[in-house]
């Protein structure tokens, strides 16, 4: 490695916008391999277990069968894992790892600890496409006539509104250049779409205002084969890219000057990582609805525990978590099948998401007193 390369790896740790509990000694090689052997570990338990439990539980033993291959003693139990259970416990997977990796890298470019995917306004985007078909179209809706918006569809309506918004929040990003005014325009963007949905609700049919709720609150529980594929890529995209970003973040942690100094062309990563993120969060919003929180808090989380902003680290970890988070949340919003009615995804994961967001503004603060 470089010399440059090195002190950037040694004052990423000091400059980057971890939160206080990152403070201290970078943890040793033995910690790192064996936190990220728990949160594997702690991955596939949750994973297994949410497949089995259910309105029908299956037995954990069967579900290892049907994962690995083997032939299952029931078929229905087979069909139950494979084609019922097994596409949304993969979606909430990939959106809570790709979720929490696209969050971290918010997080450095804005230098911001508060970033997340949804930064852009892209989710809000997407909440109005929907809320536009869920509210006015249908028998009694104020849009009934147009029949192309009802063939549309919810999903395929917010993949459009999040396209909208991501449209334009890119071409400012094309044109400025400048992080500050990119996460401007996106909070305002967010706001304006927020406002319009809030229109919609004034104007419409209270009785139709329950679809809408249920989109907003997030969940993976309706996701099929087909649309994981969608979400897959989006999701990928992301987790693909932060391989060849970590570096580069790294040296952003010390401002885009130095981050340029090394050759890199601070611009193009600005671009490549708010296009991947902004139509990350505009699928995973579409297909699994405002998965809100994760983001945020899964990169604080990751980079308390390794005690390092190094990216090469904190990505992985932050997916390992993320997917965690998402997983767990979802068994106790229904998916342990004790409840008739599932909880919305949002309301779990918000229980972790404050906290670590006081955490952050509180030790923050404490911190800067104590200098």
């Amino acid at each position: 490695m470089s010399d440059s390369g090195t002190r950037v790896e040694e004052r990423s740790g000091r400059e980057s916008p971890a939160p206080p509990g990152g403070a201290g000694p970078r943890r040793g090689a033995g910690w790192v391999a064996g936190l990220f052997l728990l949160l594997v570990l702690l991955l596939l338990g949750i994973v297994v277990l949410l497949i089995s439990q259910g309105t029908i539980p299956i037995p954990v033993p069967e579900v290892i069968r049907v994962l690995t291959g083997r032939e299952a003693e029931s078929e229905v139990s087979r069909t139950i894992v494979l084609d019922a259970r097994l596409p949304k416990v993969v979606a909430g997977l990939l959106a809570g790892a790709a979720l929490a990796v696209g969050g971290a890298q918010m997080q450095t470019l804005f230098r911001n600890p508060l970033a997340d995917p949804f930064v852009l306004g892209v989710s809000s985007g997407a909440v109005l496409g929907a809320a536009v078909v869920i509210l006015g179209t249908g028998g009694v809706g104020w849009l009934a006539g147009l029949d192309v918006l009802s063939q549309l569809g919810v999903t395929g309506a917010a993949v459009a509104g999040a396209a909208a918004v991501l449209v334009v929040a890119l071409g400012v990003a094309r044109r400025v250049g400048d992080p500050v005014v990119v996460l401007v325009v996106g909070v305002m963007l967010g706001y304006l779409a927020g406002a319009a949905v809030d229109m919609l609700v004034y104007y419409t049919d209270p009785d139709r205002l329950q679809a809408l709720t249920t989109f907003t609150r997030g969940s993976v529980r309706n996701v099929t084969w087909d649309e994981l594929r969608v979400v897959a890529a989006a999701c990928g995209a992301v987790l693909v890219l932060s391989l060849f970003l970590a570096q580069p973040l790294n040296a952003l942690l010390l401002g885009e000057r130095y981050a340029g100094s090394l050759g890199i062309d601070v611009r193009r990563v600005h671009f490549l990582s708010l296009t991947a993120v902004a139509v990350l969060a505009g699928v995973t919003t579409a297909y699994c609805g405002a998965i809100g929180f994760v983001g945020l808090a899964a990169p604080h989380l990751a980079r308390g525990l390794l005690r390092t902003a190094d990216h090469r680290l904190v990505l992985p970890a932050s997916a390992l978590i993320g997917a965690v988070i998402v997983l767990v949340a979802e068994y106790i919003a229904g998916g342990n099948g004790l409840a008739g009615t599932a909880m919305p995804l949002n309301s779990v994961t918000a229980f972790v998401g404050a906290p670590v967001i006081l955490w952050v503004l509180l030790s923050g603060r404490a911190r800067r007193e104590g200098r």
